[in-house]
């Protein structure tokens, strides 16, 4: 007959046994287990290093980006278990967890060679890699590690060495993780274009621009993401019935034209500085020749200032160019008003210029203090839709004289081939340095957007990091009525007082995610058909 051990017996046993196990793989001031290590999924340049974003939502990297030939052979880092391998918004992944806890993605595949459920060794093939691989490694917290520094033998202390149950883990974890990693690369397409650039150059970028954008999954991302921001800002945002307070004591207001801008008159014009709390004599309008525009009764030390007027083609120019006269007209203010607060309202292509002023004054450590509070309306953050569309045409060739007949028909005197015109585009070298460029942290910024705008869609306006909010307003002139619209005017208000967005429903969120998105897809689609009949068809 077996003897049979007490249970109290059996659980000292069993308590004497965890503890020896810990001992055994927990360092106590002694000896500890050596972390596995980790070696490269491939063979291949690191084309983006790991990036932690300063917020959820922030600019950043959350893995390694390496520039790979498309059909590399993609091989597991360590050995571990295939818990995802397939599509998610339209681009294939595979996730490994590992013994200790930590689970690599192995993002952007051309093809998956892996099972769900299949135990992979060191070093073995889990798929094929596109013109880019992204990996990405976090802990059992959902948290994204260096990739580097598993390499390196450096496990971070944080990470649990005792494998455990993985609660709430599966499929639709997997895919909440991934579609973090997919949107930081979507949000930015030059990132995924740029691995092909070398070979194929700007044509390249546009095609592989298109092939992302025209994708519905995309589109179904980017709106599941924003209806995530709406929920994640509800605590973070102003009742509709809440007034904004008047600003206390003087304050300066700089306003930035756009794209076709004259001195003689623009949409930004249209800001109701005066509802706004500003002085008239406390308003000064960038110059894209340098300076001031003209302008009669401003106080006698901003009077003072270098005036210029300015034509259509001088706000069509080279924007970096424009971005330094401005970057001058800033330190030019803070001199002759110290201590007075100072407002920048940019409208259009004007936000692109004036984030550029900022970035570079606050490089060089000369941002003047009275900065305080950044707004932008309506501007292409992202890169203009329209602007690639027409860079499309320009790029591919055979359409100059459609070009031409454009440029006659579009009021204003806009040149759709003009240099700014290129650069807002959403596939251009400026738009990539734009999003590398952070707003300050001690700026106030909000970028606002119109549902409604057929110029500059919704989705272009949004800023890593920064507050967001989208006014009702439609109509073919809504994107140059925004700076003067009375929704508008509330968000100016708001952003200057130091208050947050004012609150909206979720159906009025998801309608103006909705709508900005197809707007954006409509002129997006027109685009990638001039594309395409460029290629079929080139013309003389």
């Amino acid at each position: 007959m077996a003897h049979r051990v007490p249970r109290r017996a059996q659980i000292g046993a069993a308590a004497v046994f965890v503890v020896a196990l810990s001992a055994a793989i927990t360092p106590a001031g002694h000896a500890a287990a050596t972390p596995p290590r980790y070696r490269p999924p491939v063979d291949a340049p690191v084309a983006d290093p790991f990036r932690p974003p300063a917020t959820r939502f922030g600019p950043g990297n959350r893995g390694i980006d390496y520039a790979t030939e498309p059909g590399t052979p993609v091989r597991a880092i360590g050995d571990g278990e295939v818990i995802f391998a397939g599509p998610v918004a339209g681009t294939l992944h595979v996730t490994v967890r590992h013994p200790d806890g930590l689970r690599s993605s192995y993002s952007f595949l051309e093809a998956v060679g892996v099972r769900v459920g299949a135990r992979v060794r060191q070093g073995e093939v889990v798929g094929t890699a596109g013109p880019m691989l992204h990996l990405g490694i976090r802990d059992r917290d959902g948290t994204y590690l260096d990739p580097a520094v598993l390499f390196a033998g450096d496990l971070p202390a944080r990470v649990r060495l005792v494998p455990g149950l993985e609660e709430g883990e599966g499929p639709l974890r997997e895919r909440r993780a991934l579609l973090t990693v997919i949107l930081d690369h979507l949000d930015s397409p030059y990132r995924l274009a740029g691995m092909v650039v070398d070979a194929s150059g700007q044509r390249a970028r546009l095609l592989l621009h298109y092939a992302v954008e025209l994708r519905v999954e995309t589109r179904l991302a980017r709106i599941a993401m924003g209806m995530e921001r709406w929920r994640r800002s509800r605590g973070d945002c102003t009742p509709p019935t809440a007034p904004p307070p008047r600003p206390a004591g003087r304050r300066i207001a700089i306003l930035v034209a756009g794209f076709g801008s004259t001195s003689e008159g623009s949409g930004i014009d249209r800001t109701d500085t005066a509802a706004l709390g500003y002085a008239p004599g406390d308003v000064v309008r960038f110059s894209y020749r340098g300076g001031r525009i003209p302008a009669e009764g401003l106080t006698d030390s901003l009077a003072a200032l270098p005036a210029r007027p300015y034509d259509e083609l001088d706000s069509q120019g080279e924007l970096r160019e424009a971005a330094s006269r401005l970057e001058a007209l800033i330190a030019a203010v803070s001199r002759a008003e110290p201590g007075v607060p100072i407002d920048l309202i940019a409208h259009s292509q004007g936000g692109v210029v004036t984030r550029l002023a900022i970035g570079e004054a606050f490089s060089r450590g000369r941002l003047p203090a009275e900065v305080r509070t950044f707004v932008t309306l309506g501007t292409p953050h992202g890169g203009a839709d329209l602007a690639t569309a027409l860079g499309a045409l320009d790029e591919l060739g055979g359409f100059d004289a459609q070009l031409a007949a454009l440029a006659a028909v579009v009021p204003g005197g806009h040149d759709p081939a003009s240099p700014a015109a290129r650069q807002l585009s959403e596939v251009s070298d400026l738009t990539r340095q734009v999003a590398a460029t952070p707003v300050p942290d001690h700026l106030r910024m909000v970028s606002i957007a119109a549902s409604g705008d057929w110029v500059v869609p919704g989705p272009r306006t949004l800023v890593d990091g920064e507050r967001h909010v989208t006014v009702d307003l439609h109509g073919l002139s809504a994107h140059d009525e925004l700076p003067g619209s009375p929704a508008a005017t509330r968000e100016i208000a708001l952003a200057v007082a130091g208050l947050p967005p004012t609150c909206v429903g979720a159906g009025q969120a998801a309608s103006a995610l909705v709508e900005g998105e197809t707007i954006s897809f409509a002129i997006d689609a027109a685009g990638a058909a001039g594309a395409l009949a460029g290629m079929s068809w080139p013309g003389p």
